[in-house]
């Protein structure tokens, strides 16, 4: 809510506290302890549940993170950031930079054990 919005609504909650206090023989003061009371009480449980939620979810993992950087030249330079999950290469100087995608590095290949009477065939 914007400021303006703020200050309308407690002028609003003053002529109705007023206006019951006034109508229903209540105190004013007493009417307005209790609706400041359960206004705090209200504000602790919010803030007790948000903080309760935010420590069973853990840190949220950024989704732009530049995992190195270095220097080509005086003015240029070389990146590899990772955004959502893809790892890019970014090159940046003076008045441009270009990404390109990083080639990930691939676990070599197990190949498949022949079983030996294959190899026994292979040799002979």
């Amino acid at each position: 809510m914007n400021p303006k919005t703020k200050v309308f609504v407690a002028s609003a909650v003053l002529l109705v506290l007023g206006a019951a206090a006034a109508v229903g023989g209540l105190d004013a003061a007493r009417l307005a302890r209790l609706v400041l009371g359960g206004a705090c009480l209200a504000a602790l449980g919010w803030w007790w549940l948000k903080a309760r939620g935010a420590r069973g979810a853990g840190p949220e993992k950024p989704r732009l993170a530049v995992v190195a950087r270095t220097g080509l030249s005086p003015r240029t330079g070389l990146a590899l950031v990772e955004v959502d999950g893809r790892t890019l290469l970014v090159v940046h100087g003076d008045g441009f930079a270009e990404v390109h995608p990083a080639a990930g590095r691939r676990p070599p290949r197990k190949r498949a054990r022949a079983s030996f009477s294959a190899a026994l065939r292979s040799v002979s």
